[in-house]
């Protein structure tokens, strides 16, 4: 069990120090700054991502942005703010430590980051412990090749490919706490709130095309509530359309969405309904995909062109 405390190069002494606090608590921590690339996290190790203005304009800004997306969607993101540097998009409205006060760090701040960090390994190990006795057990005469608890282990962890391969048969609702249909071919639909008239208009000419929708409509909190839901829709479905805007490209739900549908996988479809610049994290997730500026076209054109770009997802 690992504490990666990713930071900017600029903030090594904080890293550092913070290291050194963790070992006192009897954690094993190491700092990186991406210039390597991030290491392979195991299933218990934990990110402390230390953020600040010097991340900001970082060298490796990009890549420790992944890295905290990788780790929050996995539940094992510590998220540290050094000083009143803006966190990135798909960040700002998660929890973070307060760390501007610099003096009161030893004190008071990397104590908190400690039980944070403990409290996030624990999760990860209930949760790998949960997900194994969950498991399909083996038929007793494969058991019984085995051999004792080990063997079962073994056989377990055997049939869990197969396990999840169907698990991945059952789609999603077409939204929050409908019954799921294992029939349609399903799409995720990320956006903005704020567009919800103009988003809407699209969904009924997707569905109409006999697709099944998995959307939120606003009946799942923000930050680390949202993930589980999120994750699990993004999974099961067959691609992801992207409703692209100013509002989309300023959201934190919608940069965390791209960022699991990439880590998926999945195919995207970046559906303009009004005239944006994607950012440079945006661009990243949508290079080489087709995009729909749907925007630019005339209303009565728009849903043949919709069913049309269906065929991408």
């Amino acid at each position: 069990m690992f504490v990666f405390i990713a930071h900017a190069d600029a903030d090594q002494a904080a890293a550092d120090d913070l290291k050194a606090f963790l070992k006192t608590q009897g954690l094993v921590a190491d700092t990186e700054t991406g210039a390597g690339g991030f290491r392979y996290l195991q299933d218990s190790d934990v990110v402390v991502a230390l953020w600040s203005q010097k991340s900001v304009f970082g060298t490796h800004r990009m890549m420790m942005e992944k890295r905290m997306l990788e780790a929050w969607a996995d539940g094992r993101l510590v998220l540290v703010r050094l000083d009143h540097g803006i966190l990135p998009v798909g960040t700002r409205d998660l929890t973070a430590i307060d760390a501007t006060f610099e003096s009161g760090r030893r004190l008071s701040v990397w104590p908190q980051v400690a039980y944070a960090a403990k409290e996030a390994m624990n999760a990860a190990l209930v949760a790998r412990s949960e997900a194994f006795w969950k498991s399909p057990a083996p038929p007793p005469e494969e058991r019984a090749r085995a051999g004792g608890m080990f063997g079962v282990r073994k056989a377990k962890k055997a049939a869990r490919p197969a396990a999840e391969a169907a698990s991945e048969q059952v789609l999603a609702p077409a939204g929050p706490g409908a019954a799921p249909s294992p029939a349609a071919a399903m799409l995720f639909v990320s956006y903005a709130h704020a567009d919800s008239a103009s988003v809407q208009p699209v969904v009924e000419v997707v569905k109409g095309a006999g697709r099944e929708v998995w959307i939120d409509k606003g009946g799942i909190e923000p930050g680390e509530n949202w993930a589980g839901e999120i994750v699990r829709g993004i999974k099961v479905a067959t691609g992801v359309m992207v409703m692209c805007s100013p509002n989309a490209f300023d959201s934190d739900h919608i940069k965390r969405e791209v960022y699991l549908a990439g880590r998926y996988k999945k195919p995207m479809l970046p559906v303009f309904i009004a005239e944006a610049q994607p950012p440079e994290d945006f661009e990243y997730f949508f290079a080489g995909v087709q995009w729909l500026e749907l925007f630019k076209l005339a209303e009565a054109d728009r849903p043949a062109a919709i069913v049309k770009a269906l065929r991408l997802v």
